[in-house]
C-alpha cells in the first residue's frame, strides 16, 4: 500500500525544451490566451508583413463579401429570424421578416463592413485582439445595451463562409503572384481562426471552474463598436481599429528593414511557371440527354468574388473563365 502511494505521488518534470502554459491563465487572461494562440499557430512578423502587403486586396473585397454574407443569412429562416427576435433560441412566432433592402439589414451591413475593415487592419496592438474577443462576447447577450444571443452553430459557419469567399477571391486574383497569395492566405487564416476561438470560447463549457461574471464597461454596453469607452469602429473604411488611417500604422514595420520586401525571404518564382500555375480551366463540353450542347454550365471552383478592373464582381456576373485576361487587374507588382 505504501509503495502504491509512492508511485501515485511520483511525477516527472517537463523537459526544459517544453514551454509551460498555465491552464488557469489560459482561461482567465486574454493576453495569455492570445500569446498561446500566436505561438501555436506560428503567427509572427512574416504574417504581419503579408497582411500589410495584402491590405489593399482584402479591402477591395469587403463590400461584396458583406452583400453575400447577408444573402446567405437571409436564405434560412433560422438565421433570418434572429434579426427580429435577437435570440437564435427563440422559436416563437416572428412578427416581421427582414429583407436585404430593409433599414435594419442596411445597418447591419454597415457594421459588418466596419468589422471586416478592422479585421484587415493593425493587428500588432492588444486592442485589436480585445475587440475580436468582444465580438464573441456581444453574441452571448453581454456587452450591449440591447442583448443579442446567437448560438455558435451559426457564428462558426458564417465566419467560415467569409473565409471561403475571401480566400477564393485572393487565390483567383489574375496578377497577384503565387508566393504572395500563399503568404496572405496563411496570415488571414490564422487571424480568422483566432477570431473563431474568441467567439467559440464564450459558448463552450470548458473550464467552468474558472467561470466568473465578466465586468461589463457601461460605456461599451451603450453603443456597438466601442471598446473601453473608446470608438474602435470608424465611420469610414480607411480607419484602423485604433482610429488611425492604415497608412499611418508605421510601427507595424518596426524591427524590419524598411528597404526590405516582406517576401524577400522567399525565392522569386519564374513568371512562366506562375502562368502555368494559374491553371486556366478548359471549357467543358456539356451535353444534355438529347446530345445537344447546353447553353450554361458550371465550372467547379469558380470564385464567388472577382476583381475586374479594380471592382469586385459577383460570381453570377463573371466570365465563364474566372482567370481570363479580360478580368486582369491593373494592380502593380511589387
Amino acid at each position: 500500500m505504501k509503495m502504491a502511494d509512492q508511485e501515485q505521488e511520483h511525477h516527472v518534470e517537463a523537459p526544459p525544451s517544453m514551454e509551460h502554459i498555465d491552464r488557469t491563465e489560459l482561461y482567465t487572461s486574454l493576453p495569455v490566451r492570445i500569446q498561446f494562440l500566436h505561438s501555436f499557430l506560428e503567427f509572427g512578423p512574416e504574417d504581419v508583413a503579408a497582411l500589410i502587403a495584402g491590405q489593399k486586396y482584402v479591402k477591395a473585397l469587403i463590400p461584396a463579401i458583406v452583400n453575400i454574407v447577408y444573402k446567405k443569412l437571409l436564405k434560412y429562416d433560422i438565421t433570418a429570424r434572429v434579426f427580429t427576435t435577437r435570440n437564435s433560441r427563440d422559436e416563437g412566432p416572428v412578427t416581421s421578416w427582414a429583407t436585404e433592402d430593409s433599414a435594419q439589414i442596411m445597418h447591419r451591413k454597415m457594421f459588418l463592413r466596419w468589422y471586416l475593415t478592422k479585421l484587415n487592419s493593425d493587428c500588432t496592438r492588444m486592442e485589436y485582439w480585445e475587440y475580436l474577443d468582444k465580438v464573441g462576447l456581444m453574441h452571448v447577450g453581454k456587452g450591449r445595451k440591447n442583448p443579442l444571443h446567437v448560438e455558435y452553430v451559426f457564428l462558426g459557419p458564417c465566419l467560415g463562409f467569409i473565409q471561403d469567399a475571401m480566400f477564393e477571391a485572393i487565390l483567383s486574383h489574375p496578377r497577384l503572384e503565387l508566393y504572395r497569395k500563399i503568404a496572405l492566405i496563411k496570415a488571414l487564416g490564422k487571424v480568422i481562426w483566432i477570431q473563431n476561438d474568441l467567439m467559440e470560447r464564450w459558448h463552450n463549457t470548458d473550464a467552468l471552474e474558472f467561470l466568473e461574471e465578466e465586468p461589463i464597461d457601461e460605456d461599451d454596453a451603450l453603443k456597438e463598436g466601442y471598446l473601453h469607452g473608446k470608438q474602435v469602429l470608424g465611420e469610414d473604411d480607411a480607419s484602423t481599429v485604433l482610429g488611425r488611417p492604415i497608412e499611418e500604422a508605421t510601427h507595424l514595420m518596426d524591427g524590419m528593414s524598411m528597404g526590405r520586401c516582406p517576401f524577400s525571404g522567399m525565392a522569386r518564382p519564374d513568371p512562366a511557371h506562375l502562368e502555368r500555375q494559374r491553371a486556366v480551366p478548359s471549357r467543358p463540353a456539356v451535353v444534355n440527354a438529347s446530345g445537344n450542347g447546353l447553353s450554361e454550365y458550371h465550372i467547379p471552383g469558380t470564385p464567388r468574388l472577382k476583381l475586374v478592373n479594380g471592382r469586385t464582381v459577383l460570381k453570377q456576373n463573371l466570365d465563364p473563365n474566372p482567370f481570363s485576361d479580360a478580368a486582369a487587374s491593373d494592380e502593380k507588382k511589387i
